[in-house]
């Protein structure tokens, strides 16, 4: 079912979302003709349109041996498709992320914006947003009145956190996404002056930061058997168990919601937990949202219909985008 609104229609489908009338699609996984990638963490192995991305995405996808067909774009460099004119803006959150700008009609903007992250994170282009009349939003933590503690302060305890180990002749180990937040992490403590050993998944990613301009500082590759007097990052995804051993030191892991706690029989000790976020809490959304001032606002994922419901007050237009044919968009 698609409302025309705007004489502009997006279908939501569980391959993602579709722009009617047009070759173009959103993060989708599998439809034909041309697919707009806004990070590389959205790429799914079975996806086959021709990609519309950054260099930055792509040399991160190659990280994962993925190699998929794509139009490079640079941010700011708006271009046509069709009868579309798009533009990328950062999305300030992992490497070489975007939001899509789109122009429907002369003066008439859409703006898709997934995975943005309002607080500063110094690996990435800072968040770059626009006046657009309707702005489309993922959902990407479940409460959407949870308020996530400051980026700032959670940093400053984790480095605060990890100095005080150290004083005691212990090197904490920290679990964390592989990407952004590891970048992130490394980059931390080399401004607090301490060098840190990586996971191999880590240390590709990081090079890769490196050579598009990220200073992170020194770190060095992990290696199981081999003692280390430093802090150690390791990739673990939230809700699965380690697949390999872990060193021994005090266990810091890396919340990204207040909402989605690791499960105690993941870990058996974890000592520490920081809340650090890839992308913007709610409080943060309304922030984002006050900038774009939408005329029509829209959110997508698991999460929407509530945050439709908490969000209602923030356009004049507020609406979930449903998969599978329910009530869509525009």
């Amino acid at each position: 079912m698609e409302q025309a609104l705007t004489g502009f229609k997006v279908k939501s489908t569980t391959e993602g979302l579709y722009l009617v009338g047009s070759i173009l699609s959103l993060d989708s996984q599998s439809l034909s003709g041309m697919s707009f990638l806004s990070n590389a963490l959205n790429y799914q192995a079975t996806q086959n349109p021709s990609l519309v991305t950054t260099e930055e995405t792509l040399k991160i996808l190659e990280a994962w041996r993925k190699k998929p067909k794509a139009l490079v774009c640079q941010y700011n460099r708006p271009f046509s498709i069709g009868r579309l004119k798009i533009e990328l803006l950062p999305s300030g959150s992992i490497l070489g992320g975007a939001s899509l700008n789109v122009e429907i009609e002369p003066g008439r903007f859409v703006l898709y914006a997934p995975h943005i992250l309002w607080q500063r994170n110094a690996t990435a282009r800072k968040l770059q947003l626009k006046k657009a009349q309707t702005l489309i939003l993922g959902t990407n933590h479940p409460d959407p009145h949870c308020i996530m503690p400051k980026r700032r302060k959670e940093k400053d305890r984790l480095a605060s956190a990890v100095k005080e180990a150290i004083s005691r002749d212990e090197y904490p180990v920290i679990l964390c996404s592989q990407v952004p937040t590891a970048q992130e992490i490394c980059h931390l403590l080399n401004q607090q002056g301490i060098s840190c050993a990586v996971h191999n998944r880590i240390y590709r990613l990081n090079r890769i930061y490196e050579s598009c301009g990220s200073e992170l500082g020194p770190f060095h590759l992990y290696h199981p058997r081999k003692g280390y007097k430093k802090p150690i990052i390791l990739p673990v995804p939230a809700g699965l168990r380690a697949r390999f051993p872990l060193p021994d030191g005090p266990l810091f892991y890396i919340e990204d919601s207040l909402s989605k706690s690791l499960p105690p029989q993941a870990f058996s000790a974890i000592d520490e937990r920081f809340y650090i976020s890839a992308t913007s809490d709610p409080k943060d959304l309304r922030e984002a949202i006050a900038e774009v001032s939408p005329e029509e606002l829209y959110f997508f994922g698991p999460y929407a219909k509530s945050y439709v419901k908490a969000f209602a007050d923030q356009a004049k237009e507020v609406r979930p985008l449903y998969q599978n044919g329910q009530p869509t968009l525009f």
